[in-house]
């Protein structure tokens, strides 16, 4: 019963969203609105598949910058200091409790200063990092608003494995750390990473507020709504679309995660 539930306030709206960009009034069942997809804009706005193809390279440097950095420091907290876990949990936390509002503002003043003061090494990073067209500075926030969900999926990965066993055993076989890391570590933990790689990539897929108060058009949520249309079908038909990509390449990548697990349990 609650999965039915569940379903049908999740599944519903986006049945509706369907139905609603293929029905044309008087004339039944049209794709025309799916049509105006991958058409130009006509304001010299970018098309959705360069849209989508930059927050897609967002995402991929979002997930690879979590995971360097949470990974080796939950393996740290749980094999060399435990004492500090509780702490690390607050700092993790607060991307949380802070507004991503009040970090974006934070962030674009400090630029504001650095900017006002003698052009020098400081000037040219900041410049550099802002660039449109590798922009690390959507990464980088992307990065701190994902810390809550990437620590507490990599802990509770963590937690579910005796990773102490492990690395005592591989050290003893004489494994350095690295190949502990990369050949015993990440395996066991390798649901656990996909998981947390999930959750920054729909972060990143639709969080809006950062890259648009820093002023960037192109990723794909500020791309959608600042497409210039007043057709409401084109608008539903574009998000409709995109969600199903997003939905598919992460089904994709949960399939041959699921088959990998099967063959090696086999």
């Amino acid at each position: 019963m609650v999965l039915t539930v569940a379903g049908i306030y999740f599944v519903g709206p986006l049945i509706a969203t369907i139905r609603f960009t293929v029905t044309k009034p008087g004339s039944g069942v049209s794709l025309s609105a799916y049509g105006h997809i991958f058409a130009r804009p006509a304001t010299g706005q970018i098309d959705f598949v360069t849209a989508l193809q930059y927050s897609l390279e967002i995402s991929l440097i979002t997930m690879a910058l979590s995971l360097a950095l949470m990974l080796p420091t939950q393996l740290l907290l749980h094999l060399r200091l435990p004492r500090w876990r509780g702490p690390v949990e607050v700092v993790t936390l607060l991307p949380l409790v802070i507004p991503p509002v009040a970090l974006v503002v934070g962030v674009e003043n400090g630029f504001t200063w650095v900017g006002e003061g003698e052009r020098g090494p400081l000037d040219d990073a900041v410049t550099w990092i802002r660039d449109p067209h590798h922009p690390l500075v959507l990464s980088l926030l992307y990065v701190i608003l994902a810390l809550p969900f990437v620590y507490r999926t990599l802990d509770a990965g963590i937690r579910a494995v005796d990773i102490r066993i492990l690395v005592e055993a591989a050290r003893n076989l004489g494994a350095g750390w690295g190949s502990t890391l990369l050949r015993v570590l990440m395996p066991c933990l390798r649901t656990a990473i996909i998981n947390a790689a999930f959750l920054c990539f729909a972060l990143v897929m639709g969080e809006y507020t950062i890259g648009s108060i820093l002023n960037y058009t192109k990723p794909f949520p500020v791309w959608l709504a600042q497409l210039p249309t007043t057709d409401g079908q084109v608008q539903a038909a574009v998000s409709v679309f995109g969600l199903v990509f997003v939905e598919a390449l992460l089904v994709v990548v949960s399939a041959l995660n699921w088959r990998r697990s099967a063959e090696k349990r086999g």
